[in-house]
């Protein structure tokens, strides 16, 4: 009985977590994509997935995220817009 509970819980779950292993290591998939399927992955077997990632900063080495470019400062965006009916009170009577 005990190696018939050992192969119930250990066997199944070896299966998925070389599915889950080639999740991550697939190339062909995008950040995003990997992303959402790991999600998925979680949802479906969290106890695979937690072994897998013990803790959030583990998961967070698989995913390194990308210094953002700041958005360049255009000069013309320091002039004053330009208004083209400033005097529309003269046009008036």
């Amino acid at each position: 009985p005990e190696e018939f509970e050992y192969q119930r819980s250990y066997g199944s779950q070896e299966p998925l977590a070389a599915l889950l292993e080639e999740v991550i290591a697939d190339a062909k998939l995008s950040s995003k994509e990997k992303k959402k399927k790991l999600k998925q992955f979680q949802k479906s077997y969290p106890e695979v997935y937690q072994e897998r990632f013990p803790t959030p900063e583990s998961e967070a080495l698989l995913f390194p995220e990308k210094p953002k470019p700041k958005p360049q400062l255009l000069m013309w965006a320091l002039k004053k817009p330009f208004q083209p009916f400033q005097r529309t009170r003269s046009f008036r009577m």
